[in-house]
C-alpha cells in the first residue's frame, strides 16, 4: 500500500502542475475570446469568424500599442493619458497600484522606478532573512535619507509585504531579479540548472 501511494504522489507531482498550466491558459482563451467575440462578428461577419480570433486580435493590439508607445507624438498622449488617470479619484486606486506592479516585471529598462537590486534583509530579534527587491532608494514623503523599501514577495504569489529599513540593514545579492522573483515565488523549492549539473 506505501508503495501505491508513492507511485500515486509521483504521477500527481507530474501531473498537477500540466494540468492546472492548461486549464488556466484555456481559461484565459475562452475568456479573451468571448469578450471580444461580439465585435469581431460585428465587423467580419459570422461566417468569417474562426475561432481563436479574438486571442490573435488581443495580440496585435497589445503589439500596437507598444509600437504607438514608442512612437515620439503618441508616447506623449499614452504619457498623459496615465497621469490623468492617476488623478481620477476611484479609477486610480485600482490603476495606480497595477501600473506599479508592473514596474516588478523585469526588462523594463526604460522604468526608472524599477527595482533595481535583490537584497537580503535581517529581520531583528528572529535570526532570519529575507529575500527582497529594493524598490526605493530615496523616501522623500517621509524624510528619511539613510532608509530603502524592500518589496518581499510571498510564496506562490499570495501577496508581499513592503518594509521599510535601513540601508546598512540590507545586504546585496548578485543575482538577476526575474531569478529572485522565481526564487521567492516558488519558496525556493525549484533548484537553478547550474546548481543541479
Amino acid at each position: 500500500m506505501k508503495r501505491l501511494n508513492q507511485i500515486f504522489f509521483k504521477g500527481l507531482i507530474v501531473v498537477l502542475p500540466i494540468t492546472l498550466t492548461f486549464y488556466l491558459l484555456i481559461w484565459a482563451s475562452i475568456n479573451i475570446e468571448s469578450l471580444f467575440a461580439s465585435g469581431i462578428h460585428f465587423i467580419v461577419g459570422k461566417e468569417l469568424y474562426i475561432p481563436g480570433l479574438g486571442i490573435a486580435l488581443t495580440i496585435l493590439f497589445i503589439l500596437l500599442v507598444g509600437l504607438l508607445v514608442n512612437n515620439y507624438f503618441t508616447g506623449r498622449f499614452f504619457a498623459w493619458l496615465s497621469k490623468s488617470l492617476e488623478k481620477i479619484p476611484l479609477i486610480k486606486v485600482i490603476y495606480n497600484p497595477l501600473k506599479d506592479l508592473m514596474a516588478l516585471i523585469p526588462g523594463r529598462s526604460s522604468d526608472k522606478d524599477k527595482p533595481q537590486r535583490v537584497v537580503l534583509v535581517a529581520l531583528e530579534n528572529m535570526g532570519v532573512e529575507v529575500l527582497g527587491l529594493v524598490t526605493r532608494e530615496d523616501l522623500d514623503e517621509i524624510q528619511e535619507s539613510s532608509k530603502v523599501t524592500v518589496y518581499v514577495p510571498f510564496s506562490y504569489m499570495l501577496g508581499g509585504m513592503t518594509l521599510i529599513v535601513s540601508k546598512d540593514k540590507v545586504k546585496k545579492v548578485d543575482i538577476p531579479v526575474d531569478q529572485a522573483l522565481k526564487l521567492s515565488v516558488t519558496a525556493w523549492i525549484k533548484a537553478s540548472e547550474q546548481s543541479r549539473g
